[in-house]
């Protein structure tokens, strides 16, 4: 008995330049097509690998474009990861993260770290396709915190992989590649740049916004850095994050993370505004009122800086506002609609390191607009 072949066709090639797919960048920040109609996913599309890698070659391109503007529009600068490689070794596997040229003796500096599968300086692929090139990377961000006077950091924490010679996000599907020493995991990148690059900035008033599996690799290098980084965090954003508290135990992080981390999730319309804790978040969540994909990011990013003002100034000291019960500014979500103890050494605790009689959840209803 004879099995037909499986044809299988080789990849289609698109170009490398929006130019070379007849698209281009409108003056409203949306791919357009020679005739002016803007790109949009065609989700009923037959060929739909045709479009998911029709789609997935635009965004590449475009943000080629974006990551020159950043660099050349807002002064962010490459830098390379791991430490001590030179920027012009083709052979020795590296990465790199942006750095605005202030950052290391900036008074606020400003930590990006996107979620998983983004290339560096890119939110979301898909916002950056469909609605707003300068949404779906962080352009918009960056401008806005340069114009405050913060140094900005971008993470990279997807390019794990060496391959012909230059980092990719993509998991290889040739057999010559190498894992980037330092960077095999988005935890074990995140780490890295905290450890050597952010725990060396000047700043005492150092603020992260992370956006969702990037905030699992946060919380970990928080976690295992605490001692460096306690007493210098203005503010935590964690948006769509996938992270969970549980995994962390101990009662002084997790009181030191409720009062600085604030979590944007997605909800239902008529609950936007609604502040609500949620125990695996171990801090306060802001509902952003919309349940698309991806579009937390977009929608709550006002309020998002908004957080981030509420803290400027601030003592960051913790052993200065761990016991505070009230935020002190009104713009601040963080209150303290849970209370901790920390506890002592005749305490009892339970089975995963939390005081069994000292704790005090509550859910929160009230709207933060």
């Amino acid at each position: 008995m004879y099995r037909r072949r499986i044809k299988r066709h080789p990849p289609p090639v698109f170009g490398d330049t929006l130019e070379q797919m007849g698209f281009s960048i409108d003056s409203d920040g949306h791919l357009i097509d020679a005739t002016g109609k803007r790109y949009e996913f065609d989700l009923k599309a037959k060929n739909r690998d045709y479009q998911e890698a029709h789609g997935r070659a635009l965004g590449v391109a475009a943000m080629r474009i974006m990551l020159q503007r950043m660099e050349n529009e807002l002064g962010l600068i490459k830098a390379v990861v791991p430490i001590g490689i030179d920027e012009n070794d083709t052979t020795s596997p590296h990465a790199h993260i942006l750095l605005s040229s202030n950052v290391k003796e900036a008074k606020r500096v400003l930590v990006l770290v996107p979620g998983t599968m983004e290339m560096l300086g890119s939110w979301s692929r898909r916002i950056l396709s469909n609605h707003h090139v300068e949404q779906g990377s962080m352009y918009d961000v960056v401008r806005q915190a340069r114009e405050e006077g913060y140094g900005v950091a971008i993470l990279n924490p997807n390019s794990h992989w060496w391959v012909d010679n230059q980092p990719s996000v993509d998991i290889p599907t040739k057999k010559d590649y190498a894992l980037i020493p330092h960077l095999g995991s988005p935890e074990q990148h995140v780490d890295y740049v905290l450890r050597n690059f952010v725990q060396n900035f000047t700043s005492n008033e150092i603020s992260f916004i992370a956006h969702k599996y990037g905030a699992h690799a946060l919380v970990q290098a928080l976690h295992a850095q605490f001692e460096s980084f306690k007493d210098r965090v203005s503010a935590i954003a964690v948006i769509e994050s996938t992270h969970s508290i549980d995994a962390f135990p101990d009662p002084i992080f997790q009181k030191w993370w409720s009062l600085n981390a604030v979590g944007f999730i997605q909800s239902e319309v008529e609950e936007k505004g609604k502040i609500e804790y949620k125990q695996h978040a171990g801090c306060n969540c802001i509902k952003a009122g919309t349940q698309q994909f991806d579009f937390t990011i977009v929608d709550e990013m006002p309020t998002v800086l908004r957080f981030l003002r509420s803290r400027k100034g601030r003592d960051n000291t913790f052993e200065h506002y761990k016991d505070v019960l009230q935020p002190e500014n009104p713009d601040d979500p963080t209150t303290a609609l849970v209370a901790f103890h920390i506890p002592d050494e005749d305490d009892d605790v339970s089975a995963n390191g939390v005081p069994a009689n000292g704790e005090a959840f509550a859910t929160g209803d009230g709207l933060w607009q």
